[in-house]
């Protein structure tokens, strides 16, 4: 008998990564290819998901009985079955579904039940799932939110240190700051702050929890204020469900796996309010998520005319 497995598709804006499972969730095999982010270039993230999915394709003889894709900017091109469509008949018209990224991480991280999805790496966003119905809360971007976000602890450390620089007062996140851009004193570090990629400004809030773990009080009060705004963020979205409230909550992204003090300061606010708050940390093997779907939204594309 041929054997029947299912391909879930991560497409991400740096990388697409396509997993292999059976039916019965055992990974098979996996393939990497270029950035999915279609709001950047359409083509280009269509074509290398449909190219990391027909090289897992090529690997086995059996028949593939679904494809899902998580897509990065798929929220802001819209469209889903139109995008599904074009992804199906680049890999011999499969049944295909097409979904944000986000969403793909919720399937995950809470593995088919409802709950909630929190992510905390370069941004941050909440990510809400109750009998099939969706509650979204920040995911605004680093200019309007991605509170507790990597980007809005580099830049609040940031301003913690430059405030102790004018004010003539010791923070030790001046001369962390300092360490890091290569200069002599702090007020040298906004030019190249600056000119910093989103991603370069959130790597640097790895160190500001070094400082925080080690007891500063500057760099501490830092995580406790991005942490507080996070977990209103979680509150916010557990106001939104519907009694009886599911409780399960799943935490994902850089910050929130990597951050002990960061996620005991989340999980305390929030269970002052929700006790019955379940908190976990998700594998981040997004792809998963293919195993997980309950949707009958897989469609067959043979007519689909690809542009």
């Amino acid at each position: 008998m041929a054997l029947k497995y299912q391909i879930g598709v991560d497409a991400g804006g740096t990388h697409s990564t396509a997993i292999a499972y059976d039916m019965d969730g055992k990974e098979l095999g996996r393939a990497e290819g270029g950035p999915g982010q279609i709001n950047a270039d359409y083509e280009g993230g269509i074509n290398n998901i449909a190219e990391v999915v027909n090289e897992l394709l090529d690997k086995f003889d059996g028949d593939c009985q679904r494809v899902l894709a998580g897509i990065a900017g798929l929220s802001v091109v819209g469209n889903a079955p139109e995008v599904a469509a074009t992804i199906s008949s680049r890999i011999n018209n499969l049944p295909t579904r097409a979904i944000t990224d986000s969403l793909l991480a919720l399937y995950n991280g809470l593995e088919g039940d409802d709950g909630a999805l929190v992510i905390a790496g370069t941004g941050s966003v909440f990510n809400g799932l109750q009998d099939g119905h969706l509650i979204a809360v920040g995911g605004y971007g680093n200019i309007l939110g991605d509170e507790g976000s990597g980007y809005a602890i580099s830049v609040a450390a940031m301003k913690s240190a430059l405030l102790s620089w004018d004010k003539r007062e010791e923070n030790a996140l001046i001369p962390m700051f300092t360490e890091l851009f290569g200069v002599e004193h702090m007020d040298e570090c906004n030019a190249k702050f600056y000119k910093m990629k989103n991603p370069e400004v959130a790597g640097m809030a790895v160190h500001v929890a070094k400082l925080a773990d080690s007891g500063d009080k500057h760099a501490s009060q830092v995580i406790k204020d991005q942490a507080h705004l996070l977990a209103r963020d979680i509150i916010i979205g557990l106001d939104h469900y519907e009694d009886p409230k599911p409780m399960k909550i799943a935490l994902t992204g850089s910050v929130l796996a990597n951050n002990e003090m960061m996620r005991g300061l989340i999980e305390d606010e929030v269970k002052n309010k929700y006790p019955d708050a379940i908190f976990s940390v998700s594998n981040g093997e997004n792809a998963r998520g293919v195993i997980f779907d309950k949707s009958k939204d897989y469609r067959y594309f043979t007519n689909h005319e690809d542009r």
